[in-house]
């Protein structure tokens, strides 16, 4: 895509999240966890699925640097250029998994939210099975970024009674205006102290599952089908 026709794509593309957000009657669940680590110094991870990230822009706090970790695709650089809207900084590359030793950026654009983390305090946003699948399925980048920082964790979901799925790996949710959403928070959650491969593999389902918990709550909130995640990809 052009730069040109990517940059009017991203402003319509803010134009219409500003939209949603604004003339939708929104049912917010469980968000003083989140509130109370945003008002505080230290850092902390934001999670989301793919599919969900549609409302993503829109969580920022108030006060607290924001970085989010963005593919190095086509894609990523449409959102890269809608998040500039919100004044969201973005390190380009997959979700780095140390157990699959993935490439495409991804141990640069860890490094770069480690530090963003431990040094300024920010908010760093990860998708966790982005930027290909399977959906709904928790890479280890997130994982290992809370473990290695002692950063905690937000899983963030949202849902509207109106909107469509896309034909996309993600089953992409992209709702429309003037109805009513839901957004769902779950409490942050705490890296272990220990490193042992039992209590990481644990750590892992555990935000899994805040993902998928938050989703499905939202999605029962606003009468929606539950997206079912893909089956997991072999370790």
């Amino acid at each position: 895509m052009a730069a040109g026709l990517t940059h009017i794509t991203a402003a319509l593309a803010a134009l219409y999240i500003r939209l949603v957000a604004r003339t939708t009657r929104w049912t917010v669940i469980g968000r003083d966890g989140w509130e109370g680590l945003a008002a505080g110094p230290g850092g902390f991870i934001c999670a989301v699925w793919h599919g969900r990230l549609f409302l993503a822009p829109t969580y920022r706090p108030a006060g607290k640097r924001v970085v989010a970790v963005v593919s190095q695709s086509r894609d990523g650089e449409l959102f890269s250029r809608i998040l500039e809207h919100w004044r969201i900084e973005t390190v380009r590359g997959s979700s780095h998994d140390r157990v699959k030793r993935r490439a495409k950026g991804g141990v640069e654009a860890y490094r770069a939210a480690r530090t963003a983390l431990e040094q300024s305090g920010a908010l760093v946003a990860i998708t966790p099975d982005g930027p290909r699948g399977p959906r709904m399925r928790l890479q280890q980048g997130a994982a290992w970024l809370a473990l290695e920082t002692g950063a905690p964790v937000v899983a963030v979901g949202f849902a509207t009674r109106w909107g469509h799925h896309l034909a996309s790996w993600d089953r992409f949710l992209l709702p429309f205006p003037f109805g009513r959403g839901a957004v769902v928070y779950a409490p942050p959650r705490w890296p272990p102290a220990e490193r042992g491969s039992d209590a990481v593999a644990q750590f892992c389902r555990a935000l899994e599952r805040d993902l998928n918990d938050v989703t499905d709550r939202a999605d029962d909130l606003c009468g929606r089908p539950r997206v079912a995640p893909a089956e997991a990809a072999a370790r």
